[in-house]
């Protein structure tokens, strides 16, 4: 025997497939043969489950459907009951004896295998026996025909019974076996070479037999963790591209939206519009009504000329029937009657004169214990009595002249007062209404679920985000505050937000977007606005105890932002500790510690808007702005009312002192007894009987009269119907002012409903009126189409909130202008939250992804591949080392061209130092690797066929390089160019070769171990003469061999063996004879 092989001399099988209690004695090289189905590759199985614990049973044959218990209760694969040779519990034993010439002794290995019924799976129990033969192991005994089989716990070594701890499980006793046997090679490598070269298929291509039957399959085992990883990617993505698919409806919600507010204010505007023209109407009939009565007075007047001439022609009449009537008698009477009506008309035009003098005073009086009531406050009782009865004759003139004068002095620096006054509270009130539009118009913006940003911010915002779309890049752009989810201790909100005033309203956008952001920033010289340079934000943890730590920031570009603004200002609860950061401090009331001063912020005019409730707590501040600013409206009003009531009052006085008599009281009353006199006497003289003689002569006189008279009554009538026609003006006057009142406070209820539309529609009348020259500019008509394409825009509201609806799954009744705030809460959760926190997902997941790729995938298929390609290296030089005849055999593996991507990635890898991890950890800035590595995962989890791409034998072409010496020259061919032409014996050879070469890497060379090398189907195509150079091969490498072959091909191959052992079947059970039997008696 070898002195480097532990020799196998010895093999029993006991109640092992149709082997009931066989021993077989292996003579070196051994050659199983008999007829199909006698048991040669049972044989071989039995070894190899021995050996390495091998179950891939009779692979050679391609049976799958052997087991260790088929084999144990001698599975026949009948039908009926007599399927298995053995019922009820089965105890089975394989056993190996081997002789090693270094320690000059024999060992025994064994497993025990116990099948308890026909359903349970079997046990197995390997042990090793150092310094023994098989026959002092009791493995069983014969009486008769009886086998009695020893149970596990009563077998026994040279007498003495093997105690528990010496049987051992299937790792561990296969394991103990090889290293007894001399193996230093990891157990399954050598189980899966050894049933390779058993059971290889001479059929197969180069490139199919190296990648089946040398390389190991590959233990990836991180494609499903991958897949995982991926479906969770994919999961996220999916919640992601959802929220997008939720914003984009959103946005188009929003758009209706907003084109529906923009159509309701211009519904408004032009509602108050009407009402305002209607208030104009009126005003306007005021003032035709005034020209009106111009013309009437004109009329008049000339009616009144007109009179004069009539009355010319009168007095002519009238002369003539004096003259009729003339006589010395009626003379001197008439002249005396004559003298005293001319007296009486001087005293009555005195009377009229100092009667308006009178009136004046009494108007005056009047007008003091009524509308001028309010002037005489304060002043002393004395001048109060006087100026309160300045139009009576009982009290002293000279006193009354001397409080007139003082109150009209008085009261022209008091009207003075009065117009200063009013100005002021004109532009008071104006400045106070334009605030409540303001106010209105923030509430209306607030209602509709939008926080209140400064008006110049959003513009540019607009202006960077449709630059952006402009240059084909869609991406958000918000305010820094949008980006703040919620403040988490609500007490600390303002002095946060004062503290970072304008910042708050700092633009954000996408890092690979910022330069571009910035270049518009200047282009459009947007003054007012400030771009943070998000690609440059240093990526920093929250200091706890910050400004920081109090707000939740889904947005990484935001997140970084505020850790930079907040991390060094940390929040104190008393001005103490403030004193103890003096780099960096703040307190709930506004104190600021920085750069080692101190300052206390003015919070009251900070508006808050950050966070989600933000809106609700402007809300709230301005309504209570509003309230005030309504109450402080009223009151300005009512002073202005009150100062203009007085205003109105003092232009009913007249401040000329000489415009007023204050005699006429009493100069009044003494005419009027004069004119009393005077008309007695003329009493007296007309009721003179003398007189009456003389009257009728006139009578004649008096049809001319008469004519005359006529006419002066015609010219009268037309007095009298032009007056009326004025009277009825004036009355139309007085109604229209009740109609004008009630326009106003129809106009003033629209305008107070909707303040800041006051001054739009104000310029939009204007221009309509400039335009038509009219005081009507629209018609009820045009209200009525603006209405109804608002119904119109409502219903595409609706439908665009429908369709939100139906992706998100909620209710579809929340539809219509009731919902807008909803739906801006959901854009406001969406954009500045929901997705926020998605994409940090979906970017955490994408990287915990590609690290899974790369770290795990990537990783073990270049590991595995390196340990193949070593493998490869250790062949090749046995190879070298063991020429067959004339021809040496090289392993040629080369890179698949579908698989260039995973190894442009490894190639790049080596700059990494072959770590996958430390270039995930790295800047990531090769944009090459970054495609292959997102091309090369996409490809993998799209391969329905799993092992396409985990077994890394797949990612390689085979072929074995030949080299023929020919005489002094060296001849190289590759071996798949040969196969086309090449017999099944040219193609075997190389194959058994290879298989031989793969094998020995298991087998130390220069350590004593087991060689052994199990051939099934031994050498079926190749030529005797290379059978004879095979075996020589195999002989001259230390390989114990065990053949199995048919009979009728053990011809070209028994002759080059050591041993030969004949399987006969008798009945249903095989026994095993040394020797070449007969071919009739294989079968008995």
């Amino acid at each position: 025997m070898m002195q480097n092989r532990k020799t196998a001399t010895k093999l029993l099988l006991i109640q092992w497939s149709r082997f009931q209690n066989m021993p077989i004695k292996l003579g070196g090289s051994t050659l199983f043969t008999g007829v199909n189905g006698s048991g040669k590759s049972t044989i071989l199985d039995a070894m190899t489950y021995l050996l390495t614990g091998n179950t891939q049973f009779n692979k050679a044959a391609k049976d799958r459907d052997r087991t260790v218990k088929g084999y144990v209760r001698g599975d026949t694969k009948s039908n009926g009951s007599m399927r298995y040779l053995r019922q009820g519990q089965v105890i089975s034993y394989v056993a190996m004896e081997f002789w090693s010439p270094v320690e000059q002794e024999k060992m025994v290995i064994g497993v025990c295998i116990e099948s308890p019924d026909e359903v349970s799976s079997p046990t197995s129990s390997w042990f090793i026996c150092r310094n023994a033969v098989m026959e002092d192991i009791n493995f069983a005994t014969v009486e008769g025909k009886q086998l009695y089989v020893t149970p596990k716990s009563l077998l026994q070594i040279k007498g003495t019974r093997l105690s528990s701890k010496q049987f051992m499980g299937k790792e561990k006793g296969i394991e103990q076996i090889a290293r007894t046997l001399g193996l230093r090679c990891d157990v399954g490598k050598y189980r899966s070479k050894l049933v390779k070269m058993m059971a290889f298929n001479p059929e197969n291509n180069i490139d199919q037999f190296i990648a089946e039957c040398v390389l190991e399959p590959g233990k990836v085992n991180s494609l499903k963790e991958l897949r995982q990883q991926r479906e969770q990617f994919e999961h996220i993505k999916k919640i992601y591209e959802d929220l997008r698919d939720g914003k984009a409806k959103l946005e188009e919600v929003e758009k209706k939206t907003q084109e529906y507010e923009s159509r309701k204010r211009s519904l408004d505007i032009r509602e108050m519009l009407l009402k305002y023209q209607n208030l104009r109407e009126k005003q306007k009939e005021k003032e035709d009504i005034q020209i009106r009565l111009k013309v009437l007075e004109q009329k008049m007047a000339d009616l009144k000329k007109q009179k004069e001439d009539v009355q010319e022609l009168f007095e002519a009449a009238r002369k003539r029937l004096a003259i009729a009537e003339s006589n010395d008698t009626f003379q001197g009477m008439q002249t005396s009657i004559q003298n005293l009506e001319h007296l009486i008309e001087s005293i009555q035009f005195k009377i009229r004169q100092e009667e308006e003098q009178l009136a004046k005073l009494l108007h005056f009086q009047k007008a003091l214990s009524g509308e001028l009531a309010w002037t005489l406050e304060g002043l002393e009782e004395d001048s109060v009595k006087y100026l309160s009865h300045i139009g009576e004759e009982d009290y002293a003139t000279e006193k009354k002249r001397q409080e007139l004068i003082v109150y009209l002095e008085r009261m022209a620096k008091v009207q003075e007062s009065l117009e200063t006054e009013k100005v002021h509270l004109t532009d008071e009130a104006d400045t106070i209404k334009q605030e409540l539009a303001r106010l209105e118009q923030q509430l209306k913006v607030l209602e509709s679920n939008q926080v209140i940003y400064p008006e110049e911010i959003l513009r540019a915002k607009q202006v960077i985000k449709e630059e952006l779309a402009r240059k084909g890049m869609i991406t958000d752009v918000r305010l820094f505050a949008e980006l703040v989810q919620k403040i988490k201790d609500v007490s600390w909100r303002k002095a946060i937000e004062t503290f970072l005033g304008r910042k708050r309203f700092y633009i954000i956008v996408d890092g690979q977007y910022c330069h571009e952001a910035m270049k518009i920033l200047r282009d459009k010289k947007l003054y007012a606005a400030n771009v943070v340079i998000t690609d440059k934000l240093p990526d920093s943890e929250v200091t706890k105890g910050s400004a920081a730590e109090q707000l939740v920031i889904p947005n990484v570009y935001a997140r970084r932002y505020a850790n930079y603004l907040l991390n060094g200002i940390h929040l104190c609860d008393s001005l103490e500790e403030l004193h103890e950061y003096p780099k960096g401090g703040l307190t709930k009331d506004g104190m600021l510690a920085k750069s080692y001063s101190v300052a206390c912020m003015n919070m009251k005019n900070t508006q808050i808007c950050m966070g989600q409730d933000a809106i609700e707590v402007q809300k709230k501040a301005i309504l209570a702005q509003k309230n005030g600013k309504q109450q402080e409206w009223r009151e300005t009003l009512d002073e202005l009312e009150k100062t203009n009531t007085k205003r109105n009052s003092l232009k009913s006085i007249d401040f000329v002192l000489e415009d007023y008599r204050l005699e006429a009281p009493e100069l009044f009353s003494e005419s009027c007894a004069e004119k009393k006199r005077y008309e007695d006497n003329v009493k007296q003289i007309k009721e003179n009987p003398e007189f009456l003689s003389v009257l009728q002569e006139q009578q004649d006189a008096r049809a001319a009269y008469d004519e005359t008279a006529k006419k002066n009554t015609a010219v009268d009538r037309q007095i009298g119907s032009t007056n009326n026609e004025w009277e009825a003006e004036k009355s139309r006057q007085k109604n229209i002012a009740g109609e004008i009142y009630s326009a106003k406070n129809a106009y003033d209820e629209i305008r107070m409903m909707h303040l800041e539309l006051e001054k739009p529609m104000l310029e939009e009348y204007e221009k309509l009126y400039a335009k038509r020259g009219e005081v009507r500019v629209i018609t009820d008509k045009t209200v009525q189409n603006m209405r109804a394409e608002l119904d119109a825009c409502i219903k595409t509201l609706e439908n665009a909130q429908l369709e939100y609806c139906k992706i998100s799954e909620i209710d579809i009744n929340k539809r219509g202008v009731g919902y807008i705030p909803f739906y801006r809460e959901e854009y406001r959760n969406i954009a500045n939250v929901k997705i926020e926190d998605a994409h940090s997902r979906l970017v955490e997941q994408s990287q915990r992804l590609e690290s899974a790729f790369m770290n795990d995938f990537v990783a073990e298929i270049n590991e595995t591949i390196g340990e193949a390609k070593r493998e490869i290296d250790a062949i090749n030089r046995e190879l070298k080392q063991i020429p067959f005849g004339q021809d040496t055999y090289k392993f040629k593996m080369e890179e698949k061209p579908d698989r260039i991507l995973f190894f442009r990635i490894c190639k790049k890898l080596e700059n990494y130092m072959d770590s996958p991890e430390v270039y995930m950890n790295s800047s990531r800035d090769d944009e090459e690797m970054e495609r292959d590595i997102q091309e090369f995962m996409n490809m993998i989890l799209s391969e329905e066929d799993e092992e396409e791409y985990t077994d890394y034998r797949k990612y390689f072409t085979y072929d074995m390089e030949i080299t023929s010496r020919q005489g002094e020259e060296e001849v190289t061919a590759d071996l798949s160019k040969k196969q086309g032409s090449a017999s099944n014996g040219e193609k075997q050879t190389p194959y058994f070769i290879i298989l031989a070469a793969s094998l020995l890497q298991c087998y130390p060379r220069r350590n004593c171990c087991a060689r052994l090398a199990f051939i099934d189907e031994a050498f079926s195509a190749l030529s005797r003469e290379r059978i004879e150079q095979m075996v020589k091969y195999l002989e001259e490498n230390d390989f114990q061999e065990i053949y199995a072959a048919p009979p009728e091909k053990i011809s070209s191959i028994g002759q080059y063996i050591q041993s030969t052992v004949s399987l006969v079947t008798t009945g249903r059970y095989t026994r095993a004879v040394e020797g070449l039997v007969k071919p009739n008696e294989f079968n008995i």
